[in-house]
């Protein structure tokens, strides 16, 4: 071994715990990227592989009542490769006492599916009066083989069921995400319960997807030769698919984190390399003296920061490993997916760069300060007080009078090592701005979904399988529970080639509020006036006063913009690009629907979640013949704030890694100061000072560097909340950056905590050196 390698092995070795410090730093950096890197790429490798999955359906039509014999007529058509039929049923179920959502697919041969199928995982497909319940159920409520449970029909009569087995649906997200649950029964029991003898969803396959809009076009025809009504097709987007924008914004966070932990990594490796070359200063001298020079003596170091960089890197991409293999596997859990794990060779490749280069980039400042230090003053230099008291700084703390003598000493002693202490100031004020930056974002989101609810001053909707006429809003008002109505119309539309959702609202509507960007929302009896929504108007460059082109139905027409809405588009796996509003009775006519209307917004007597729910059952066996839905507004926040959640735990799992590395650089700074001050512990303690003066000292000195963290935290965390806002919102939907005034207390108690924490180790470190040990220590 030559004689560079061996000082860089024993500078390793010679303060264990520092080095061990040090590494760890770099592996959780290291170990974030490659566990992220090869997260997304698998994902994005198990979205491809589905899309190639012949299981997927390309088409999706809701129907009414529709014989078998379509299938086979569906199956003749050109491009169409496969055709089934389904009877689905939207309901509620009971278990253990409580109803919540169920959505009730009815199949007619469980051993002849090929599209949209299911895979079984526990007991066996149902038979008459049996469930096979959608396997991830059990996450938001535990259920059993065997166990029996309560589903209303479509008229409100109750059933009882009793659980078959449970089967993993990739059609679907995981039930913990959507808050509702999916089942399956024999297709005859579900059309008694529904009340039609044929099928009311048709799947349909294609041959070739980039042929789809002619093949729609010949299906419609056969709906229409038959007599079927039908609504709109939801056509399959293979690049926009069902939660990809909330994935897009789950990685982009985990990224932005990554990066901080590898910033804050950085600091760790300046910080020791400094402790290195401020031990060894009389070291470099005797090397210069013998005719070193400062590159070599550069390079000395450098090797050390190295040896670093290569142990944190190894042991990084092996932890990086293993979390992205759990990660994708949670991931792939909500998704409802199965994803072989497979390590991204771009994630090892990034991981080994950054592990290497933030090591050594971190590292060469120290170490070529420490080398330019002359013979001279290299050789007569005694430590880490050879310099104190010359500064200013040191000067300038020295003055500070009216503290508690334990308290002045660790504001003094932050002088001592200016570079490290500095260094480790920044560590936690990066971690405190990590913190800011996540509680906004997390506020921010809440904020826009709670933003585009309050806009709604209706509770709920009901809509019904066929147009009725108007004036059918009175018969709804009949009803007890309901306070107001208005009939309203939804379509999806295409905007200048890009999808969008299509609202007809009473220009002069009460049940919804509107909020304006920008100009004006449109007047009674304008024809050709909209308003869209900030999102839209921000994604296609839209302003007021332009002409958008919409088309419904291939019915296409152009508008005037007068205003832009804030109303974006917050629910999970939303691909549509905006909205659009126009007065209902223009959406009606683009749609052939003069005088008519299938949608009807109601503000109910009472808001409780309950009454609403009891409100609604009420309503639809009321109108049981004309076949209703319904959907309250509690349901649709709760089914919005769900991906939000996912988006906080994300967060605060980032925090709590930035945290933990940033506790690291404190015990790391820590640990040096009781290293180097053992003389000191040892004169203190032969003067009479206690295990609590000592332990007190060294926390003071942690606290004041988490104090003045926190100062500097506050300062970089809003800036980088409005980064992490702005990215936020150029995949979710347009938000307000919030910064709530409680953040400056829960910050200030984070920082606090994490280096109290950090410093107790090094503390008590010290309180245990007997004296005549720390007298003796080189």
């Amino acid at each position: 071994m030559s004689g560079v390698l061996r000082k860089a092995y024993r500078d390793l070795t010679k303060r264990r715990l520092r080095s061990l410090l040090t590494l760890a730093g770099i592996v959780v950096g290291v170990a974030g990227i490659v566990a992220i890197v090869s997260t997304s790429r698998n994902l994005v490798r198990a979205q491809e592989a589905a899309y190639r999955n012949a299981s997927q359906a390309d088409v999706t039509y809701w129907t009414w009542d529709a014989p078998a014999t379509l299938e086979r007529a569906l199956e003749a058509l050109p491009n169409v490769a496969e055709a089934e039929l389904r009877t689905t049923l939207y309901t509620k179920w009971q278990v253990k006492g409580t109803w919540r959502d169920l959505y009730l697919i009815g199949v007619q041969d469980f051993g002849q599916v090929e599209i949209n199928r299911m895979a079984l995982r526990e007991g066996r497909y149902p038979d008459l009066d049996e469930l096979l319940v959608e396997a991830s159920v059990q996450e938001i409520t535990p259920l059993a083989v065997g166990q029996e449970v309560a589903v209303r029909d479509r008229f409100g009569q109750e059933r009882i069921f009793t659980i078959s087995g449970f089967a993993q649906s990739p059609a679907f997200l995981s039930s913990a995400l959507t808050n509702f649950a999916v089942a399956y029964a024999p297709a005859v029991q579900v059309r008694r319960m529904v009340g039609i003898a044929g099928s009311n969803q048709v799947l349909i396959k294609l041959a070739d997807f980039r042929q789809r809009n002619e093949t729609l076009q010949e299906i419609e025809r056969l709906f229409a030769k038959r007599g079927l009504p039908h609504g709109e097709p939801q056509v399959r987007d293979p690049v926009n698919y069902l939660g990809k924008r909330e994935l897009d914004s789950l990685m982009r966070v985990m990224f932005l984190f990554s990066a901080l932990g590898l910033a804050l990594s950085g600091f760790l490796v300046a910080n020791t390399l400094s402790a290195i070359v401020a031990e060894g200063v009389s070291e470099m001298g005797v090397m210069k003296a013998l005719g070193a020079t400062r590159s070599q003596v550069l390079g000395t170091y450098l090797l050390t920061a190295i040896l670093y960089g290569l142990g944190g890197t190894a042991l990084g991409l092996i932890l990086g490993a293993v979390g992205g293999w759990r990660l994708l596997a949670r991931i792939g859990q909500l998704g409802n997916v199965e994803v072989a794990f497979q390590v991204a060779p771009e994630g090892l490749a990034l991981g080994v760069l950054v592990g290497l280069g933030v090591t050594l980039l971190a590292g060469l400042p120290p170490a070529w300060a420490g080398t330019a230090i002359p013979v001279k003053e290299a050789l007569d230099s005694y430590g880490i007080t050879s310099t104190y008291g010359q500064g200013r700084l040191d000067r300038l703390l020295k003055r500070i009078s009216g503290l508690p003598p334990v308290a002045a000493m660790a504001v003094r002693n932050l002088a001592r090592r200016k570079a490290r202490n500095t260094i480790t100031l920044l560590v936690v004020a990066l971690a405190t701005a990590g913190l800011l930056a996540a509680q906004s974002t997390n506020a921010s989101v809440n904020r826009a979904i709670q933003g585009v609810f309050a806009t709604y001053n209706a509770d709920a909707w009901i809509w019904f399988a066929e147009p009725v006429g108007k004036e059918f809003a009175g018969m709804i008002r009949a009803v007890d529970e309901v306070r107001e109505v208005e009939a309203w119309s939804l379509a999806d539309a295409w905007v200048n080639f890009r999808r969008a959702r299509l609202w007809g609202l009473p220009a002069d509507s009460t049940l919804y509020n509107e909020v304006m960007q920008a100009g004006r929302w449109y007047r009674e009896g304008e024809k050709d006036a909209v308003v869209v929504s900030a999102d839209l108007a921000a994604g296609m460059g839209i302003r007021v006063g332009d002409v958008i082109e919409v088309e419904v139905d291939e019915r296409a027409r152009s508008f005037r913009v007068v205003g832009i809405a804030v109303d974006n588009s917050i629910f999970l796996g939303a691909a549509i690009a905006g909205k659009v509003f126009a007065p209902a009775e223009v959406v009606d006519r683009m749609r052939g629907r003069q005088g008519l209307a299938d949608l009807f917004a109601l503000r109910l007597e009472s808001t409780d979640p309950e009454a609403v729910d009891e409100a609604l059952a009420r309503l639809e066996r009321r109108f049981r013949r004309l076949r209703p839905a319904t959907e309250s507004a509690h349901r649709d926040m709760a089914a919005a704030q769900r991906p939000a959640r996912l988006l906080s735990l994300a967060l605060y799992a980032m925090v709590l890694l930035v945290a933990l590395i940033g506790a690291i650089g404190v015990l790391n700074t820590l640990t040096l100061n009781v290293l180097e001050r053992r003389r000191e512990i040892g004169v203190m303690r032969a003067i009479g000072a206690g295990d609590a003066n000592l332990v007190q000292a060294f926390l003071a000195e942690g606290l004041a560097l988490g104090l003045a963290g926190w100062a500097l935290g506050l300062i970089l965390g809003y800036p980088l909340g409005q980064l992490f806002v702005r990215l936020m919102g150029q995949v979710l939907f347009q938000m307000d950056f919030v910064f709530a005034p409680e953040l400056f207390p829960i910050s200030f108690l984070f920082a606090v905590a994490l280096v109290a924490l950090a410093s107790l180790g090094p503390a008590l470190g010290a309180a245990r050196l007997p004296a005549a040990e720390a007298l003796r220590y080189e």
